[in-house]
């Protein structure tokens, strides 16, 4: 008998937003909140959803909101708080600005993990996106290394990992040239 993986989602939503100049998950796009879209987008694929923030303004969401342990280490800090406070197999993280994410991206990430560490979708420019991803529990030991180390780069972090590369490309059934789009500022919003 297999056993069933429990799945926890993270939705990062814990930086300044100051080049947005508001609370970059709040911001409205085609009548929602930004951070609707992430909850959507993971809510029927996870046992738990958690909010990765420092902040009170989620919580009409009605989800646990984890406050980063260790502060100002940017996404690195927030994913690992999350993944200490509660016990998982694999965790979806995804930031609270990318409303164009399917649920069927997740879907194939979950199913295509294996026993890499974490998987990471990769679009047509090669660029790897770390806050979209299906992390194994396997990660929280190298992320605790490299926090008490003072390394807080996602990138260096991936290097670190066994990665698996998803690529997102037009043959995909949900392809989308603005899948992986976030928005960091007024303008990101109005071209998403």
């Amino acid at each position: 008998m297999i056993k069933e993986k429990k799945i926890v989602g993270i939705i990062l939503s814990g930086g300044k937003s100051s080049r947005m100049g508001t609370e970059k998950g709040l911001v409205a796009w085609n009548g929602k909140p930004l951070i609707e879209y992430s909850l959507e987008c993971i809510r029927g694929i996870c046992d738990q959803i958690v909010i990765s923030s420092n902040k009170n303004c989620y919580n009409y969401l009605n989800l646990p909101v984890i406050n980063d342990e260790i502060k100002e280490c940017g996404p690195i800090g927030g994913i690992y708080s999350c993944m200490k406070k509660i016990k998982a197999d694999l965790y979806l993280v995804i930031s609270c600005d990318v409303p164009n994410v399917p649920t069927q991206l997740f879907t194939d990430m979950i199913g295509d993990i294996e026993d890499a560490d974490l998987i990471c979708p990769i679009d047509d420019s090669n660029r790897k996106q770390p806050l979209i991803s299906v992390y194994s529990a396997n990660c929280l030991s190298i992320l605790t290394s490299e926090l008490m180390d003072g390394n807080y780069k996602m990138m260096r972090l991936l290097d670190l990992l066994k990665v698996k590369l998803f690529q997102i490309s037009p043959n995909l059934d949900y392809y989308n040239s603005k899948l992986l789009s976030n928005a960091n500022s007024p303008d990101d919003v109005a071209s998403l």
